[in-house]
């Protein structure tokens, strides 16, 4: 506002029409207000938070801040899994990362579920891939922690839910459950779009999806999921260290020679599912410090 116009201003109100410029003030908030608001969703992107103290639980306060525990399908023991309201509850307990999986629908809709069959989370039955994202919505979940206290969930789109890691702040471990090429190329899409392209991780039992998710976007980091490191998983795992491995944490066979060989060779490494202090203290002794979880336990 230049001098003139203020001194307009100024002898506007000191004639009594303050009035008419306080509603003039408030129309223009109004219009505003929405612009504002969407530039800076349009804008906004994930921020790393400082290290969580959850971890102080599992090993002695001086080293807490090392460790990184991941959410498992959200924070599945305080709400059903997989579901928006899960991972909800993980930002509010503290974790950084949420692990989630994903499927397509009969019609290509990525949507977040760990079973093939919707029988074990909903009133309903069947496999994903026989249901349209519409057909599928019509479902209601009704399993999982807590679920009684969520009236109306439904199984969510992967776009949805990364909407939500956006709004409360927490970065998405992707597992691809199943995929067709075509699908793949929207998922980065889906990806890109949430602005998690250097922010997520894509995990996977099957490294062939992780060489084409690759292929397509070299941003992105990745994981092999391994159940046991016998000798041809570990020479597989060794041959290609720019692909981490996350690891069972609860098979004999994934020793600590073994774990040395991967971490000698510069492999980033994570170790799943881990609810247990005994275990993560194990495997931090090891060197690992980014451990899946699905539940925190008391002092």
């Amino acid at each position: 506002m230049n001098k003139e116009a203020f001194k307009r201003s100024f002898r506007i109100i000191k004639r009594k029409k303050w009035p008419i410029v306080l509603a003039v003030l408030i129309v223009i908030a109004m219009i505003s207000a929405p612009i504002v608001s969407n530039a800076v969703a349009l804008h906004k992107r994930y921020t790393a938070k400082s290290p969580i103290a959850l971890s102080s639980i599992y090993v002695k306060k001086t080293d807490q801040n090392k460790i990184n525990l991941i959410a498992h399908r959200g924070f599945s023991c305080q709400a059903p899994e997989n579901t928006i309201a899960a991972i909800k509850k993980a930002a509010e307990y503290g974790f950084d990362t949420v692990e989630i999986d994903i499927r397509q629908t009969a019609d290509s809709v990525w949507v977040v579920s760990h079973d093939a069959d919707i029988k074990g989370m909903t009133d309903k039955s069947g496999k994903i891939s026989s249901y349209t994202y519409y057909d599928l919505i019509t479902a209601d979940i009704d399993n999982g922690a807590n679920h009684k206290n969520y009236g109306g969930l439904k199984i969510a789109t992967l776009d949805q839910m990364l909407q939500a890691c956006l709004a409360n702040n927490v970065k998405p471990m992707i597992e691809i459950k199943d995929y067709t090429d075509e699908g793949l190329d929207t998922l980065l899409q889906i990806i890109d779009k949430n602005g998690f392209t250097e922010s997520c991780s894509v995990i996977s039992f099957d490294r062939n999806v992780l060489n084409k998710v690759r292929e397509r976007n070299g941003k992105i980091e990745l994981y092999a999921l391994v159940s046991k490191l016998d000798k041809d998983t570990l020479k597989q795992c060794l041959d290609d260290p720019t692909i981490g491995v996350s690891f069972n944490g609860h098979q004999r066979i994934n020793n600590e020679k073994k774990i040395k060989q991967l971490r000698d060779a510069g492999i980033p490494l994570a170790c799943w599912t881990v609810d247990d202090k005994e275990t993560m203290r194990k495997y931090y002794e090891m060197g690992i410090t980014t451990f899946v979880t699905n539940r925190i336990y008391k002092k």
